[in-house]
């Protein structure tokens, strides 16, 4: 029983009803590392803040990467260079909403930095799980591989 509980935390799963969470979790660790970098980037370094949100961003991707890989999804990448470099050309997509949205409401709107980094996320992380869900880690690939 312990072995099978241990397995079902720490292996990756298909049921999207246990990705959705685990996933949550991914982007809730690499949003602590995104937001912790564009914090110093403004904050220590004096950067603008669009720049500051891009680098923190492509940092937390990294370590979503690392986790969608190894925990969330059960359908790992073919070749981790290629699946890097897919992995990061679908964050791309969230990085322009995030962008688009610090744009809007941090640079035209005038509100705090932190309120427009809060406002991108639900809709980057939507995007990114749906987007790696279905065109990145499919588990459509074993059936074919099965047959």
């Amino acid at each position: 029983m312990v072995r099978a509980l241990t397995q079902w935390i720490v292996s990756p799963v298909e049921s999207i009803f246990l990705q959705v969470p685990r996933a949550l979790l991914a982007s809730i660790l690499a949003l602590a590392v995104d937001f912790t970098i564009l914090e110093i980037c403004i904050r220590l370094l004096s950067m603008h803040a669009l720049a500051g949100a891009v680098i923190g961003y492509l940092a937390g991707g990294v370590l979503q990467y690392v986790l969608c890989s190894a925990w969330v999804f059960s359908t790992s990448l073919k070749a981790d260079a290629v699946g890097f470099a897919a992995f990061t050309v679908l964050s791309l997509v969230g990085l322009g909403i995030t962008w688009l949205v610090m744009l809007l409401v941090h640079d035209f709107g005038g509100a705090p930095v932190e309120l427009a980094k809060l406002g991108a996320v639900g809709l980057a992380f939507t995007w990114n799980f749906l987007s790696r869900k279905y065109l990145l880690f499919r588990a459509e690939d074993k059936q074919i591989a099965a047959e």
